[in-house]
């Protein structure tokens, strides 16, 4: 299977995307992990915390489709073009 280069390009960029995206995730378990021993240690009181906690996870999982990059959904139509021309 050969690429173009704007297809290079693409695949490229949504490798930095998701390097990126594992990065911010590590961060908010490590944030989260620490909210939750000071929690636990009564450092820290807050009454809307698990709230904090629940935007922190859903802002987790929906990263790959903020910012710069291509979308799931762009790589799929790439994808789904390669095997379309390799099944003919």
């Amino acid at each position: 299977m050969e690429f173009t280069q704007a297809e290079l390009t693409l695949i490229a960029a949504a490798k930095q995307k998701v390097q990126m995206a594992q990065r911010v995730r590590v961060g908010v378990i490590m944030l989260l992990i620490f909210g939750t021993l000071t929690l636990l240690a009564g450092f820290w009181s807050h009454p809307y915390a698990i709230y904090i906690a629940f935007a922190l996870v859903v802002f987790a999982v929906a990263l790959p489709q903020f910012g710069q990059g291509p979308k799931y959904e762009e790589l799929l139509a790439l994808l789904q073009q390669k095997a379309a021309q390799q099944n003919d």
